[in-house]
């Protein structure tokens, strides 16, 4: 049998994940070409974001990684 509730946390998180990783990159992009020193900044943080969100996602796949 298929556990429903399982299936439906991992959509919800894949689609909750993929936007948010989408959010901060675009965000960054928008950030990072405005003037400012504090905005680039701010870009440059969330470009480290996104980043970062990837690697914690590869971490999760890959099963060696973590016992």
């Amino acid at each position: 049998m298929v556990d429903w509730t399982a299936f439906l946390i991992v959509l919800v998180t894949s689609i909750v994940s993929g936007c948010l990783v989408v959010a901060l990159f675009s965000l960054g992009l928008r950030l990072a070409a405005a003037s400012g020193r504090w905005r680039r900044a701010l870009g440059v943080a969330s470009f480290a974001g996104c980043g970062l969100a990837i690697l914690y996602g590869v971490y999760l796949i890959i099963p060696a990684l973590h016992p």
